[in-house]
């Protein structure tokens, strides 16, 4: 008897499988043939890069470590930046006497500049006002110091004497040393910006020409708030701006696929520099281990009006590289047609 048990057995569980759809397999995922893809080759904690939407290429790209100051190529133009990327801070002495001796302290306040690129806030500040037209200079002696996780090593004492239209001048020098040098920068209105290394006290143009990027992977300066509203400055890695004219906005109730050029300028759009910045990655941090974990925001649609007008978006994909090391962003992108 126990055969035909069995076959009522076997009848069952054919029987029951017979009900069950088969399986269908998923087919892998498809860009639209208008969405692009970029990734970081060269960690944004070591390297500042500057993308264009339009050739949907790294334009220019180059060490943090490159510079320290950089100064604005318009003809009227006359601030100055500091480079945090590379930890630089400065300092203001209170002096005017740049042969003066300058020693370590813990009383000096080193700044940074604001993050969000706004001119009047840098760390140098108004180093010079005008009175109708006439220039006045506070001649203000400051110091140049590099953050090693704990604080700032002096490097440099600088004063900035005088701009036109055509170059600034400066003197620079060790800070205990009362001999400094005379230095020129002059501008080219076809940048932004242009930099300055104190390896061996020369300009150098790093930023390409303000109409050929809209935007830049690198470590910058910041001001985070704790859960009790506490400021906080801090390093992060994100995106930022260009300040020639570029403008961008978030959109996080239209899936990326379905944002297009109409539903795209009904948000509203800003050109702080790090409007972008960072928080389109959250970070969870294990104090036990030290240790960090970042995942890309779902959701997180930025569209950028790049430097000839046009509108793109993109989102990210991953802050990792194709090896598990943070710190190398992807995205997908598309220009946004009016039809």
């Amino acid at each position: 008897m126990k055969w035909k048990v069995y076959s009522v057995l076997i009848f069952f569980v054919l029987a029951a499988v017979s009900c069950f759809e088969e399986d269908q397999a998923v087919p892998p995922y498809q860009l639209p043939a208008d969405v692009d893809t970029f990734s970081v080759q060269n960690s944004i904690y070591d390297y500042q890069l500057y993308f264009d939407f339009s050739s949907g290429t790294v334009v220019s790209e180059n060490e943090n470590s490159d510079w320290v100051l950089s100064f604005e190529c318009s003809d009227s133009g006359y601030h100055i930046r500091i480079n945090s990327s590379d930890f630089w801070g400065l300092a203001p002495t209170g002096s005017t006497d740049i042969e003066s001796v300058f020693t370590p302290s813990p009383d000096y306040i080193w700044k940074q500049d604001r993050s969000d690129g706004n001119p009047d806030s840098t760390a140098v500040g108004f180093w010079v006002s005008f009175d109708n037209g006439i220039p006045r200079y506070t001649r203000e002696v400051y110091l140049l110091g590099k953050y090693d996780g704990i604080g700032y090593n002096l490097a440099k004492k600088v004063q900035f004497i005088s701009v036109n239209e055509e170059a600034y001048t400066f003197l620079i020098g060790d800070p205990e040393v009362s001999d400094p040098d005379t230095i020129e920068v002059f501008k080219d209105n076809t940048f932004s910006y242009t930099q300055f290394s104190v390896e061996d006290n020369s300009s150098i143009q790093l930023e390409p020409e303000k109409k050929s990027w809209d935007i830049l992977f690198q470590q910058y300066f910041t001001i985070l708030y704790t859960d009790d509203s506490i400021a906080a400055p801090y390093y992060v890695r994100g995106v930022l701006l260009n300040p020639n004219q570029v403008e961008a906005a978030l959109d996080t109730t239209i899936h990326f696929l379905d944002v297009n050029y109409s539903n795209a300028l009904q948000n509203t759009f800003s050109s702080a520099l790090d409007f972008i910045g960072h928080d389109w990655k959250s970070v969870r941090v294990d104090e036990a281990t030290n240790s960090a974990e970042y995942k890309v925001r779902p959701g997180y649609t930025y569209i950028v009006r790049d430097t000839n007008n046009d509108l793109y978006k993109f989102r990210f994909k991953s802050y990792f590289n194709t090896s598990g090391i943070k710190g190398y962003p992807s995205i997908e992108f598309a220009r946004l047609n009016t039809k």
